[in-house]
């Protein structure tokens, strides 16, 4: 970590504790009007707002710049490209890694809001915004045919999931082959699926390990009242592996 980004985190971990005890000692003291525009500094969700922002910069920057060295490595030279193409994927693993921790820390401070939705929007949605890695990996996204059915959520809490489900199958799914998604109504609630020819065991094993972000994924389907399991891999020929997620028709509040 340089300087300048070390000495930002430590004046924002002064300013969380000092937050904090401010706002203990507003219980017994009057308001003080807070300032017109910028960070309150007295108000505790601000500061870990700030806090957030500042170490999500700091953990990011060194595996973004050594992206960037690498890109202008290989224009001038393909000698070590097999080097090079395995540290490039170790630094985007770590900025995975990294924005997954980071989505998961802001979850646990979301207003939910729960509204009407379509799944068919919902879905469509999702679909469009991994269209284009899909495309580059040599894998077709298979959409449910006909009308789907309405259920109650956060829109932007089930959009965020439903795109990192889909981009795990795409990662993880065989050249060439497709990630089937079906939906339907069950049990009071809205069934979806999303299945998938894992490229190898491997594979297939590692989206059900415990991660950030499939934590972050059953914190936001379970505040639906809801379930996400991931599907038990089959081995041999025609091996499938996936998810599946079962959302209240009305989310308890």
């Amino acid at each position: 970590m340089t300087a300048r980004p070390l000495r930002l985190a430590l004046v924002a971990a002064a300013l969380c504790l000092g937050g904090s005890r401010l706002a203990r000692r507003s219980r017994s003291a009057a308001a003080v009007p807070a300032p017109a525009s910028g960070c309150d500094a007295r108000d505790p969700a601000a500061v870990h707002d700030m806090l957030l922002h500042v170490l999500g910069h700091d953990l990011r920057q060194p595996n973004a710049s050594l992206l960037a060295w690498l890109a202008l490595r290989q224009t001038r030279s393909q000698a070590d490209a097999a080097l090079l193409a395995q540290v490039g994927g170790h630094a985007r693993r770590s900025l995975r890694h990294i924005d997954d921790l980071n989505r998961l820390l802001r979850e646990t401070r979301h207003a939910y809001r729960m509204r009407r939705i379509a799944m068919e929007t919902l879905l469509d949605e999702a679909l469009d915004r991994v269209w284009t890695e899909a495309g580059e990996a040599g894998i077709r996204l298979e959409r449910p045919a006909g009308r789907l059915p309405r259920f109650g959520g956060d829109a932007a809490m089930l959009a965020g999931t439903l795109e990192w489900l889909l981009s795990s199958a795409i990662g993880a799914a065989a050249q060439g082959t497709a990630v089937r998604t079906a939906c339907r109504g069950h049990a009071g609630g809205v069934a979806l699926s999303i299945v998938f020819q894992p490229a190898d065991d491997a594979g297939a094993a590692q989206l059900a390990r415990p991660g950030s972000a499939l934590l972050c994924a059953q914190r936001v389907v379970a505040r639906h009242g809801g379930l996400l399991v991931p599907l038990q891999p089959m081995l041999g020929e025609g091996a499938q592996a996936g998810w599946y997620l079962w959302l209240r028709r009305r989310p308890r509040p």
